[in-house]
């Protein structure tokens, strides 16, 4: 089966326009506007992506791409044009009720498609990678339980593994995803950039999320001799394998094939976590550190290196002051530049006999110990900051204002109007990376100028949303 006979011949044409970034934004909208609807609104969805991409619907321009001049005029015109060209390349439907509404009808393909699409935009998250005690425990549970059947013990067969299979894939998905990150970082000439790439993505999504846990909280060497001792006492008893496979049988197979295939998941699991720290976890480790060095070594060159014409002609005679008994490397300029070795005598290469000098007695220095006075005025000057109109405090009360009941917030949202409401708005970027702040905030590329403000397009999450 040709995979065009399951979606539109057209869906993706959308994202091989020249605005490309829009639709994709348009189709994260209506992901959104999915999960927070059972049935949605025409106007609904309307509504959310005009006030969502207000910014990028401005700069954007789809003369080319069957716009009427109508809907070209303004925003709302626009944002029509987007939901009208999502239903005729065949992401939306759209129906009719019987209270004469319209509504949103999203195909199982396009669900599909975009979970892959905010997947990749979010990234994986921590919380739910626990393969290594789940299958610890699901295991361990029906093990010390008498009482257990064969049933249980079946599923507890099966839940470790797939959670071993997912553990193996997720791992082998990270070994070639670095690679990623290595080419980004040849290409990347930016150390802003570099830096952002390594501490925000690759840290965030490599490290915290997956390398961590599998060292620290879900580690392997804590768990896994226990669970190769429940694996082999298992395969010890032909009893309890024989009970596992009658639970498991079907009609479609024997009783020799469907034991052949119970006792090769038992021995998948023992050998995954026999051999999965050396061939998987080192391997990944060493990939890791060689990505690390790389970008070291890329800042440092970034940092030092003048690459204009002057900062390369320094270099060339750094390296000729350097190398002066090396007449290779002069001769190796001359077709370019006429050069030539001059010395000359000054009174700095002169040997001259070192001048002693004479010992000066001076008055002792004193050392004054910190009066009691001089600690209260650090003290009063250190809650003076603390307590500030700058203060992260105050910065994440304003926060909270502007959340209130709401999971999301965009800067674009903000009412800022003043100095001080801009400061604020800021400094939220900057502690918002902090371990207190009870958000996070998140980069979308785009600029907003509001009120005499520019300021870039920012999406504040709160953490316990996530």
């Amino acid at each position: 089966m040709n995979i065009f006979d399951l979606i539109p011949q057209e869906l993706f044409s959308i994202l091989a326009s020249p605005n490309k970034a829009v639709y994709a934004d348009a189709l994260l909208v209506l992901y959104d506007a999915f999960q927070e609807n059972l049935k949605i609104p025409k106007d609904t969805l309307y509504t959310m992506i005009r006030s969502r991409l207000e910014n990028a619907l401005v700069y954007s321009s789809f003369d080319d791409e069957g716009i009427e001049e109508e809907e070209a005029k303004d925003l709302s015109g626009k944002a029509r044009f987007l939901i009208r060209k999502l239903k005729e390349k065949g992401w939306i439907d759209i129906e009719r009720d019987d209270d004469f509404f319209e509504y949103i009808i999203i195909p199982e393909y396009s669900i599909k498609i975009m979970e892959l699409l905010k997947s990749l935009i979010d990234g994986e998250r921590s919380g739910g990678f626990s393969y290594v005690y789940d299958t610890y425990s699901a295991l361990k549970f029906v093990h010390e339980d008498m009482n257990s059947t064969a049933d249980e013990k079946l599923s507890a067969l099966n839940t470790a593994y797939d959670k071993t299979t997912a553990m193996a894939k997720t791992l082998r998905k990270i070994y070639h995803n670095i690679n990623r990150y290595v080419g980004q970082l040849i290409d990347n000439d930016d150390i802003n950039e570099i830096l952002i790439a390594h501490y925000d993505d690759f840290y965030h999504r490599i490290i915290e999320n997956h390398i961590q846990p599998l060292k620290i909280k879900d580690s392997i060497p804590k768990y896994k001799k226990p669970i190769q001792n429940v694996l082999d006492a298992w395969l010890d008893s032909e009893a309890l394998i024989d009970g596992i496979t009658n639970a498991s049988r079907s009609e479609k197979q024997c009783m020799d094939e469907q034991r052949h295939e119970i006792v090769s998941k038992i021995y998948f699991i023992r050998e995954s976590y026999e051999t999965i720290e050396h061939e998987y976890l080192d391997e990944i480790d060493e990939k890791i550190r060689k990505y690390t060095r790389a970008t070291t070594r890329k800042i440092e060159y970034l940092t030092n290196t003048d690459r204009t014409v002057q900062g390369n002609l320094i270099y060339m005679l750094n390296a000729l002051a350097h190398n002066k008994d090396d007449d290779s490397l002069l001769e190796k300029l001359q077709s370019t530049f006429d050069l030539y070795e001059q010395r000359y005598l000054s009174e700095n290469g002169l040997y001259h006999n070192r001048k002693a000098q004479k010992k000066i007695k001076t008055d002792p220095v004193l050392i004054y110990e910190p009066s009691d006075d001089l600690r209260g005025r650090v003290e009063e000057e250190y809650n003076h900051i603390l307590n500030s109109r700058y203060s992260k405090h105050r910065v994440w009360e304003y926060m909270d204002n502007m959340f209130g009941k709401a999971p999301v917030v965009f800067s674009g949202d903000m009412n800022i109007c003043d100095d001080h409401t801009y400061i604020l708005s800021l400094l939220a970027v900057l502690y918002g990376n902090d371990r207190g702040a009870s958000y996070k905030p998140v980069l979308m590329g785009q600029t907003i100028d509001k009120n005499a403000y520019a300021f870039p397009e920012i999406r504040f999450e709160r953490k316990n949303q996530q």
